[in-house]
């Protein structure tokens, strides 16, 4: 039985992997026949992800700081934090200025900071600390100290290819440019059940 196992080990060729086959080398296959961005390759968009750590805050607060630098360049961003009057707008602040530094400064970024703008920012809630609040007659309740964070993520803004033959029109959230024509509202149609007040 010795022997047999033996002769079958001796005639066994070793199995080798193919180059990307397993996951260390798995992106080693997608890099052997990249073309440079000089010749006429596709650019890869960088993204620089940071966060702040937990400080005193309400989500529902942090939040609105969140969605108001949604979208901005780095330095719109910086400005309009820095003259918020949110007590999180400063913190906030230091944070972007922080990662912009990093962004354009790490060897494995390397990111032009004019170029630089936020593209997501959401907000996570941190621990709530519970005391107790004394009432009147021996009675106590409970007060929460809420803590949340600020997570973003720093792109690169690319050029975008205008349309031929549409005007340009304001960036502004929620108003996208849509290839659907206006329709006048057809005033003939019967209206049901109507109220008995007026609408204005």
């Amino acid at each position: 039985m010795a022997s047999r196992f033996a002769e079958q080990k001796s005639t066994m060729q070793p199995v080798r992997p193919e180059l990307g086959a397993s996951s260390l080398f798995g992106d080693v296959t997608s890099h052997v026949n990249e073309v440079p961005v000089e010749q006429g390759g596709k650019a890869t968009i960088k993204e620089y992800q940071f966060s702040t750590a937990n400080f005193k805050t309400s989500t529902k607060k942090l939040r609105l700081l969140a969605n108001q630098i949604k979208g901005l360049d780095i330095q719109n961003a910086i400005n309009q934090m820095e003259f918020s009057q949110k007590r999180p707008g400063k913190r906030v602040m230091n944070t972007l200025a922080f990662a912009r530094t990093n962004a354009t400064t790490q060897e494995k970024y390397l990111m032009d900071a004019s170029k630089l703008y936020v593209d997501r920012a959401w907000v996570g809630k941190g621990v709530y600390q519970r005391r107790i609040k004394t009432h009147a007659r021996g009675k106590f309740g409970v007060m929460h100290h809420p803590t949340a964070h600020l997570k973003f993520t720093l792109k690169e803004r690319q050029p975008v290819a205008q349309e031929a033959g549409r005007a340009t029109r304001r960036n502004i959230r929620g108003w996208k440019q849509t290839k659907k024509v206006w329709v006048p509202l057809i005033e003939d149609k019967p209206i049901y059940n109507p109220t008995r007040t007026y609408n204005w």
